[in-house]
């Protein structure tokens, strides 16, 4: 274990009770097949793809256990040093604190040499030269021993020998120092703290790239939002949840940005000396101090859509294609928000990251649409399975209106407009609604104005809410929105089950 020092990290309170029980780390390993062949290789056992191993910490001593069940445990507890062996060969523990400093950057850089290094260890032209550099330090430092031994001797006859004993040329550092020229060549320790929280989010996404060979890496950090800026600490969120898909990255910190939301017994909550798994969102909001409004309290999704009939109209659909669904929105379980512009969508999902919920877009199924949400899926603000574009199911481009009937609306239009609308202003497939109803306005003489449509979509929202469900969407828009009610009937299920 790196850096444990018993009177500084085991608990004070403890520290001077009788009969003071060791600190126990229990670490699962999850070997992959090649894994399991090298296992095999290095140690003689076989393995089943699982490496359970159990670390004590004591005041003055450590000790290594396999908890293997069944009839494997004498042989793997036989083989204690090889399989250590094993692990440290195969997984980097890189480590970085909440203080930013020059020395941690070029450990930093050390760890990611080490890492790139592996393959060319492995080689039988680097282990024959690493011998040779190695016998001729120990050769030159085995002099000074011999020389020290008979000064030593003077003053003390009754010692026999001295031996020095050397660092192996694959265990040193490979890195000096770590130069940056940002108008001035100088070294990282004389950079601010901002730079040396950014140049280590720079290493970071180095080293997110570097699973050289067959290392991998166990990713430690303490408060990552330490000296960034928020845009810094988005894009941050997104590169550890990039690396979560193969290595393992754990995170201590406050900001509620960092959070899991999609898996949240993953976010372990360490309150009262006591870590645990968190059961649900609420539990975690407590832990951090998150204040929500009275409509998110409850909140464990939020369903951020592009306009306020959206917002109002969303609900009754998929009523109407899942009868129960829009309890989950009475509940306050599941929460739509406007954001006033499909523009204005990536400024918002930062936003709710705050509130801890489990964010979902929707948006129309037209250019503008589709175009933010890829958006917000290439910058890697969210998942794409958190990200929907609704569909009438006809046409190339289309809006929440046009999963609707007209037969809903089109009474109500005619009277807010004074003009008799009709299906057949809705039919033409190449449009979507709002140029449909554009061209329809135009042809009835109703000066359009940059109202005009809001106007209309409002009417539109105003019969849907009031309208008969069984009678209320388009045949054609029904996949659509039974997929989206899946989509979020499933993520609460979900938390419900790991709750």
């Amino acid at each position: 274990m790196q850096g444990f020092n018993w009177s500084r990290d085991y608990p004070l309170q403890k520290q001077n009770t009788k009969g003071s029980q060791p600190t126990t780390l229990r670490f699962s390993f999850e070997l992959d097949d090649s894994e399991v062949s090298r296992f095999y290789e290095a140690t003689g056992l076989r393995n089943n793809g699982m490496l359970p191993i159990e670390l004590k910490l004591s005041r003055a001593s450590v000790s290594l256990g396999i908890v293997k069940p069944g009839r494997g445990a004498a042989s793997h507890k036989a083989k204690a040093r090889e399989i250590a062996k094993f692990v440290s060969d195969n997984v980097s523990f890189v480590s970085i604190p909440a203080i930013r400093t020059g020395r941690q950057a070029q450990s930093l850089v050390n760890d990611l040499a080490r890492i790139r290094l592996q393959t060319v260890a492995r080689s039988e032209e680097y282990q024959r030269l690493a011998a040779e550099i190695n016998g001729l330090r120990r050769s030159a430092v085995s002099e000074i021993a011999e020389e020290l031994t008979q000064s030593v001797k003077q003053y003390l006859p009754s010692v026999d020998a001295i031996e020095i004993e050397t660092i192996d040329i694959s265990a040193s550092d490979a890195v000096a120092d770590l130069v940056i020229d940002d108008g001035t060549s100088t070294s990282i320790d004389s950079k601010g703290d901002g730079i040396k929280s950014l140049v280590s989010m720079a290493l970071l996404h180095q080293l997110a790239s570097e699973r050289s060979g067959q290392q991998n890496i166990i990713l430690a950090v303490d408060e990552p939002e330490a000296h960034l800026h928020s845009a810094s600490v988005h894009e941050l969120q997104s590169l550890f949840t990039e690396m979560s898909r193969s290595q393992q990255v754990i995170l201590a910190t406050h900001n509620p940005i960092f959070v899991n939301r999609e898996k949240v017994r993953s976010n372990i909550l360490v309150r009262a000396n006591d870590a645990k798994p968190a059961q649900n969102v609420d539990q975690i909001r407590q832990a951090i101090g998150v204040q929500l409004h009275d409509n998110l309290s409850s909140a464990e999704k939020i369903l951020l859509v592009e306009g306020l009939t959206d917002e109002s109209s969303l609900p009754f659909l998929l009523e109407a294609v899942d009868p129960g669904w829009r309890e989950l929105v009475t509940s306050g379980r599941v929460v739509l928000k406007a954001t006033k512009g499909v523009g204005k969508l990536r400024s918002h999902v930062q936003r709710e990251k705050s509130t801890l919920c489990q964010i979902f877009v929707v948006v129309d199924g037209d250019a503008p649409g589709k175009q933010q949400a890829a958006a917000l899926i290439d910058e890697k603000l969210l998942p794409s399975r958190n990200v929907f574009a609704l569909s009438d199911g006809l046409r190339k481009q289309s809006e929440l209106e046009d999963l609707v009937l007209p037969s809903v609306y089109l009474d109500k239009i005619s009277a807010t407009f004074g003009r008799e609308f009709t299906e057949s202003h809705f039919k033409d497939r190449s449009r979507k609604w709002a140029d449909n109803f554009e061209a329809a306005a135009t042809m009835l003489g109703i000066i359009v104005t940059a109202t005009t449509l809001e106007d209309a979509k409002r009417t539109v929202a105003d019969a849907v809410r009031n309208a008969d469900p069984s009678e209320l969407v388009r045949k054609e828009a029904k996949p659509s929105l039974g997929v989206l009610s899946g989509l979020i009937r499933g993520a609460v299920s979900s938390d419900a089950v790991m709750g």
